[in-house]
């Protein structure tokens, strides 16, 4: 089983929730919280089941909606004239400060895309930047402030912008894809040396570390600059590295899974959430471990109905409850 720490008393704790507490704070009280940048985007998905078009996505949308169960978020993103106001008042309810979201005349930005029969190999039919090709991130007065902040999938140089104006972060994370690998490897490289940590799926990070083997992929990344370097494998789990640490995680076993898209931005929502609620701004390895069981958690919900259509629909004892048997999966006696 995950080692836990030891329940601690209020009197006690250095930033990180007693364990009774489960890690689900009141929003009523201070807690931590965190600045994602990112897509927000109107999603075309195709599967050989179902096609769903102009549907609520964007990785800033799919990260904020799943951290948002465990700390406030601020979201830092723009949209088009043409973003439904619905799909607004959906982030609004999530508890999703919309303050740094600009809205522009335009198109929201849209991306197309398939999947394989086995819903595991995406293919990119259309990206259409529209608005957020010309975005010029400003972080609010208030989401400066945030402990946490996520740096979801946008230029590296966009990126470091919105690290740097966050001043009160203590821990950053990033994403990033193969399109700026491949393009703009300095930039992203001057970035990825001024964060904590990178979460990256497997071929994003054999490419950027030119490398076969995931292992030596994770622990060449960490070298770079990030102390915690996160591998996604789909249904195939991830791997955790950290220090000398290398920690397998599997995928939360389903039986439905109707639609990928946007699953490793609530993983990375899970993952980051936890952190920030339990304040673990110098995380130890069993913060990251309990973290990466949450991120687990919130990447299967998440790929259970289309869009953020299953997140919406989660409840935060539904959370506990998959966290707890997700635990009970990894024990060994």
């Amino acid at each position: 089983m995950f080692p836990l720490p030891e329940p601690k008393n209020r009197e006690q704790q250095t930033g990180s929730p007693a364990l009774g507490e489960i890690y689900f704070s009141s929003y009523g009280e201070y807690m931590a919280s965190i600045t994602c940048s990112g897509s927000i985007a109107l999603d075309t998905t195709r599967t050989p089941f179902k096609t769903v078009e102009n549907v609520l996505g964007g990785a800033a949308a799919f990260f904020s909606m799943a951290a948002s169960f465990f700390a406030p978020v601020h979201a830092v993103s723009v949209v088009g004239a043409d973003f439904p106001d619905e799909y607004w008042k959906l982030l609004e309810k999530s508890k999703i400060n919309m303050d740094g979201v600009q809205k522009k005349p335009g198109k929201t930005f849209h991306y197309d895309c398939s999947y394989s029969f086995d819903l595991y190999q995406r293919f990119a039919n259309k990206t259409d930047l529209n608005v957020l090709g010309e975005f010029e991130p400003v972080v609010p007065e208030s989401a400066r402030k945030s402990e946490f902040v996520y740096l979801a999938t946008m230029p590296p140089e966009k990126q470091l912008d919105v690290l740097r104006q966050v001043d009160g972060r203590k821990l950053a994370f990033m994403d990033t894809i193969e399109f700026y690998i491949r393009g703009s490897s300095e930039a992203l490289l001057k970035t990825m040396a001024e964060v904590d940590g990178v979460i990256l799926n497997d071929a994003e990070a054999r490419m950027l570390a030119e490398e076969p083997n995931l292992v030596k992929c994770g622990r060449k990344i960490s070298k770079l600059g990030p102390s915690i370097t996160i591998i996604k494998k789909g249904e195939h789990g991830s791997l955790l590295f950290h220090n000398d640490h290398v920690i397998p995680f599997p995928a939360f076993p389903l039986e439905e899974l109707l639609d990928p898209n946007g699953a490793g931005d609530a993983f990375a929502g899970g993952f980051v959430g936890a952190l920030a609620e339990r304040g673990a701004t110098k995380p130890g390895i069993a913060d990251l471990k309990i973290a990466m069981a949450y991120a687990n958690v919130m990447g299967s919900i998440a790929v259970e109905d289309f869009s953020v259509d299953r997140i919406v629909r989660a409840s935060k004892d539904e959370i506990k409850k998959r966290f707890t048997s997700y635990v009970e999966l990894m024990s060994i006696h």
